[in-house]
This record gives C-alpha cells, structure tokens and sequence, in this order.
C-alpha cells in the first residue's frame, strides 16, 4: 500500500516552478505536471514525480526527494547526505539516478529537498510482495536470475570503491562510536528505544542483547561504502532483467560490505516466507548468493550470520514505526499490536529460536 500523500499538489507544483525559474534559470513559460509519488513503496521519504513541459512541446521527466515533514519512521533525515552520496557514486560509475540539485532552504516548500532526473524501468513491488503478484512474479525464471544476479553485481561495485576517506567523511558517524559497526549498533538501539516510547517488545529486546553478546570484531580500515537499504526492490530494471538504476540511498553508512549482503537476503525472506509465500523459481539460493558474493567481491561472509541477525532486528525495528506510521494515517487498525507482531518480528523470533 503507498505512502499517504502528504503535499497539496497543486500548491506544490506552483511552488516548483518558481523555483525552477527563480533558482535553475529556466523560462517562466513551463509548466509542471506532478504525477505523485511511488505506488508500491516509500514509507520514509517522501517523493514526488513530475514533468516539466516547455513550450516548444519538449518535456523532461525529475524526481524530487525531501526531508518529510510529516509522520517520520526514523529518528532523523540527511537529505543532503543522500545527494551528496549519489553524486559521488555517479562519478564511480554506479548506475544511480543523475541528481542536478540540493536545495536546503526549508521556507521554499517547506523543507529540503534534492532533485534528479527520473529513471526509466520498473522496480519490484514491495505492496505487494514481488513474490506473491507483478511484473517479476510473471517474468521467466531466466529474467529473475537476471534481476538477482544484476542487482549483486550492482552491490559488489559499490563495494569495490576504493575511496580517499575525506571524500566520504559525510557517511561517518563518530557521535556515535569510533568503530563504525559500533555506529550502527548504537544508531538503531536508539532508534529502538525511540520507537517503543517506553513499550516493551520481547522479540526486539531479546535479539538487541543477543546483538550485544555476540559483536564480532571489526576494523575500520576494512570498512567500504555500505548501500544500506539494499535489496531487489530498490532497483529499477527494464522488463529483460537490466540494471537501469540503483535506488534509496538514506540508509548507507561506513561498515562491512557484507552488511549489503545480509540485509538484501534478509528483507527478501521476511516478504516471502515471513508472508508464508513461496520464493520464486529463477533467484539463486541463499547458500548460493553468498557463494556468488564473495567470489565476485572479494570480501569475506564470515560474519554473515551475525548480520543477517543485525538485519532482521532493523527490519523489526522499522516495522514498529512503519505500523504506527500506517495507524495514525488510519490506513491500519489500532489496537491489533502489529507494530510488534508482524513478518519481520516473526522472521526474526523464528530466526533466534536457533541461537
């Protein structure tokens, strides 16, 4: 189900053409046709998709992304951090989106926001799961091995990046640790915390102290670019299986590639056999995405079960504001508790039963 639209269309589209005009130099003459936001994902930003149309007839597809300014899912937003990132990735080759501007003058609409050119090619639906209906649900077994296979090989060159570390500072968080998978435990046992509001959540609590007891060591020097919400729905691909873009930047930090690596296989089961729906024939095996992983990479999956532990507690993580976004639009129920009892909570109790 998508995000509630949260903006009046067409102030916002008055709004946009000003500062097109005012701030990207383009005549007064255009016009702004805005088409909405992403139909089958999107809970933590907002986006918008809109054309622009001169008056010679030419018209020219943008995707805007702000810092929202509505219900948040999680504790806090980098709007900037985002463009900056996929700017620097464009210049690494990475297939991501082009973004033309970052404006962080919030009274211009009302928050920041960067702008890129839109994208051709569909991403796999999250509502529903791509395993249960849609395009890739009627696609080959051949097209999803190739959906699967590109979207690793998409992972595996960010990863490779070998980058001055002053060019990607930004992504450090050393408020919140030194070491940076430290960072990332510390990041989301507030964001826990947060979540909750003082509310226990048995599953959640029980996999944070696993978390705590079981740290492998880490070392920064060995950290790459880590793309954070990484997984098959946030890339759009042509109806062939193509990589046409790399999608949803806002969770990437400094750590192990093989936090990517986890979080893609974990986010894949809890909207598959969290939903007690059978994967598809054509995507390779978990046993065989590791295998595929390392070779290709280089890197090690040693500590893979870790992370993909670390991954299924974010998710729940997540899921507790992702519910409670969904009951204060009144798009969910209150009352039902599924802010604690839903398939990433399920995967992950189901997951520590052998811990």
């Amino acid at each position: 189900m998508p995000a509630p639209q949260e903006r009046d269309i067409e102030k916002t589209a008055s709004l946009l053409k000003l500062w097109f005009v005012e701030s990207q130099g383009l005549p007064d003459d255009i016009s702004i046709n805005i088409k909405g936001g992403p139909e089958n994902t999107g809970f933590s930003n907002e986006t918008l998709t809109f054309k622009v149309k001169h008056s010679n007839g030419k018209s020219e597809g943008y995707v805007i992304r702000f810092s929202p300014t509505g219900y948040k899912v999680f504790p806090d937003y980098d709007i900037k951090k985002q463009y900056q990132l996929m700017a620097f990735l464009k210049q690494q080759n990475i297939t991501v989106p082009e973004v033309l501007a970052y404006e962080g003058d919030e009274s211009i609409l009302d928050s920041s926001f960067y702008l890129m050119r839109e994208c051709s090619g569909e991403a796999p639906s999250d509502n529903p799961p791509f395993h249960q209906e849609g395009w890739v649900f009627d696609a080959t077994p051949d097209v999803r091995s190739s959906l699967w296979t590109n979207w690793l090989d998409e992972m595996i060159k960010v990863h490779k990046i070998e980058a001055d570390q002053s060019s990607i500072e930004f992504l450090n968080r050393p408020h919140l640790a030194a070491n940076h998978l430290d960072q990332e435990l510390a990041y989301y046992y507030k964001f826990h915390d947060w979540a909750m509001d003082g509310e226990d959540h048995p599953i959640a609590d029980s996999a944070r102290e696993f978390l705590k007891q079981n740290k492998p060591i880490t070392d920064n020097n060995n950290s790459r670019i880590v793309w954070g919400d990484c997984r098959l729905a946030n890339v759009m691909y042509t109806r062939n299986g193509e990589l046409s873009a790399a999608l949803d930047w806002e969770m990437a930090i400094l750590g192990d590639p093989c936090l990517d690596l986890a979080w893609g296989i974990a986010i894949d089961d809890c909207n598959s056999l969290g939903l007690n729906i059978p994967k598809l024939p054509g995507f390779m095996s978990t046993e065989e995405t590791i295998v595929y992983w390392e070779k290709h990479s280089g890197f090690s999956a040693a500590n893979y079960d870790y992370f993909y532990t670390l991954a299924l507690y974010k998710f729940t993580v997540i899921m507790i504001k992702v519910v409670k976004k969904l009951e204060y639009y009144e798009i969910m129920p209150t009352g039902l508790g599924a802010h604690i009892n839903n398939h990433a909570s399920g995967m992950l109790a189901k997951h520590m039963e052998s811990k």
